[in-house]
C-alpha cells in the first residue's frame, strides 16, 4: 500500500483515437497508391480488390478491440503500399528510358537512311519520305521498324521488270554477290555512334521526373536536351550536358520533397477533418495545395496543421482522462458533479469528498493533457482527529486499487509511476478557500 502517488492514465478513447488515426493514414496511402498506380499503368483490378479487402480486415480489428495488432499491422501495410508504388515507379522509369532510347535510335537510323537513299538517288514514295523525315526529326511512330524496313528495301538491288527468263537469270547471277539489306545489320553498320553516357543519364533523370509528376514537368528539360543533342560532339556539348544533369538532379530532389510534404499534409488534413469544421481556413488552404504550391508554403502548412492537431488531441485526451477518473470516483461513492471537471481543467486540481469521511477527501492534481496526475488523500480540516490520518490513507489505497479495476473494465489503464508509503508524509490540509476553488460548482452528479 502507498500514500501520495504519481499516476499515468491512458483511456480507451485515447487508444481508439490513435487506432482510427492509423486507419485514416492507411486510407490516404491507399488513395495515393491507386491514383499513382493507375497513372503509371499496370495496376490491375484484382490488386485493388485485394488491397481493399486487407483494409476491411484491419478495420474489423478495431471492432474486435484488437488494438495492439492493428497498431502493428497498419504501418506494415502502409510500408508495403509505399514499396509497391516505388517498384511500379521504377518500372515506369525503365519503360520510359527504353522508349526514349528507341526514339533516339529511330531518329539516328532514319537520318542515316535518308542520306543513303539520297546518295544512291533512290526514288522514295512521298508517304515514306514524310514518315522518315518525321522519325529523323525525333518524332515517335508506332511502326518505326516497318518504316525503316520499307526504306531499306529501296536500297536492295532489284532485277528490272519486263525481262525474259534468260535475262532475269543473268541478272540474278550478276547480283549474286550483293547482300540484301537486313534492318538490324544495316542499323548496326550505319546507325548512330556509341551513345554518350551523359545523354543516357539524362534520359533516366527525365524518366524519373515524369514518373514523379506528369509529363509536362519534364518538357523544358527535354527541350534543352534536344538542343544539346543537335550540337556536334564537343567539350561544350559535354559541359552543357553536365549542367543539365545537375539541374535535373535538383529538380528531382525538389519533386521528391514536394511529394513527401504533400503526402504528409494530406494525412494531417484527414485527421483535422475528423475534429474541425471542413470550412476552416487551415483546411481550405490545405485543400488548395497542388503540384504548383511552393515547398516553403507546404512546410508552413504542415507545421500549422501539426500544431493544431496536437492542440485538439491534447484537449480531447485531457477531457477523457478527467472524465474517466471522476466517473470512477463517483462509482466508489465520492461526491462528483459536472462542475468538477471544469474546475480541474481551470485550477489544475480538484477535491472529491465522501460523506462517510467528512473530514477527508481525495485531491486530484496535475495537467491531464500530459497523462500524468497526482492523487493523494487530504485533510479538509485542521481541527480533526489526526490519529485517523493513517487509517484514512490506508482506506484510500484500497479504494485506488478498486478504481484501477473499474477503469480497466472500461478499457482504461491507470498505472502507478511513483508512490510514497502510507504515513511517510503528513496529510496535506486543504483550507476552506482551497476547497471552494478545487471542488467546483455543484451540479448533476456523475455516475
Amino acid at each position: 500500500m502507498s500514500g501520495p502517488k504519481v499516476v499515468r492514465i491512458v483511456t480507451r478513447e485515447e487508444i481508439l483515437a490513435l487506432c482510427e488515426g492509423h486507419l485514416r493514414r492507411l486510407d490516404q496511402a491507399i488513395a495515393t497508391w491507386m491514383r499513382d498506380g493507375k497513372r503509371m499503368g499496370g495496376l490491375a483490378e484484382e490488386e485493388i480488390a485485394a488491397t481493399l479487402a486487407r483494409r476491411k480486415a484491419l478495420g474489423d480489428m478495431l471492432e474486435r478491440d484488437a488494438f495492439m495488432d492493428l497498431q502493428k499491422r497498419v504501418p506494415d501495410e502502409i510500408a508495403f503500399l509505399g514499396a509497391d508504388l516505388e517498384r511500379r515507379r521504377q518500372m515506369s522509369i525503365d519503360k520510359a528510358i527504353q522508349k526514349r532510347k528507341r526514339q533516339r535510335q529511330g531518329k539516328d537510323n532514319a537520318a542515316a537512311l535518308i542520306r543513303a537513299l539520297e546518295a544512291r538517288g533512290a526514288a522514295m514514295p512521298p508517304a515514306l519520305h514524310e514518315q522518315l523525315q518525321a522519325l529523323a526529326s525525333g518524332n515517335a511512330l508506332a511502326d518505326t521498324d516497318a518504316v525503316l524496313a520499307q526504306g531499306l528495301a529501296l536500297l536492295t538491288p532489284q532485277a528490272p521488270a519486263g525481262l525474259s527468263d534468260a535475262q532475269r537469270h543473268l541478272a540474278n547471277q550478276l547480283m549474286a554477290g550483293l547482300e540484301t539489306q537486313d534492318t538490324a545489320r544495316w542499323t548496326s553498320a550505319h546507325g548512330a555512334a556509341q551513345p554518350n553516357p551523359r545523354i543516357e543519364r539524362v534520359d533516366g533523370q527525365l524518366a524519373e521526373l515524369q514518373a514523379l509528376f506528369d509529363a509536362e514537368q519534364a518538357t523544358g528539360f527535354a527541350a534543352r536536351l534536344g538542343s544539346i543533342e543537335a550540337m556536334p560532339t564537343s567539350l561544350q556539348q559535354n559541359l552543357l550536358l553536365d549542367s543539365l544533369i545537375l539541374d535535373l538532379a535538383s529538380a528531382i530532389n525538389a519533386a521528391r520533397e514536394h511529394r513527401a510534404f504533400m503526402a504528409e499534409l494530406a494525412m494531417l488534413a484527414a485527421d483535422l477533418r475528423e475534429h474541425a469544421m471542413p470550412g476552416t481556413a487551415l483546411l481550405q488552404a490545405t485543400a488548395a495545395c497542388d503540384a504548383s504550391t511552393p515547398i516553403e508554403a507546404l512546410k508552413t502548412l504542415v507545421t500549422e496543421c501539426t500544431a493544431a492537431l496536437a492542440q485538439i488531441r491534447q484537449g480531447l485526451e485531457a477531457e477523457a482522462r478527467r472524465k474517466a477518473i471522476l466517473q470512477g470516483l463517483a462509482q466508489l461513492g465520492y461526491e462528483v458533479n459536472e462542475g468538477m471537471e471544469t474546475a480541474w481543467a481551470k485550477n489544475g486540481q480538484v477535491i472529491a469528498k465522501k460523506a462517510s469521511l467528512p473530514d477527508y477527501g481525495v485531491e486530484l492534481g496535475g495537467q491531464a493533457h500530459t497523462g500524468r496526475l497526482q492523487v493523494r488523500a487530504v485533510a479538509l480540516s485542521a481541527e480533526r482527529d489526526t490519529r485517523r490520518d493513517v487509517d484514512v490513507e490506508t482506506i484510500w489505497c484500497g479504494e485506488f486499487a478498486r478504481l484501477q479495476e473499474l477503469l480497466a473494465a472500461h478499457g482504461d489503464n491507470l498505472l502507478i509511476e511513483r508512490a510514497l508509503g502510507v504515513g511517510t508524509v503528513p496529510l496535506k490540509v486543504v483550507g476552506d478557500m482551497q476547497q471552494g476553488a478545487a471542488v467546483g460548482t455543484k451540479g448533476r452528479t456523475l455516475g
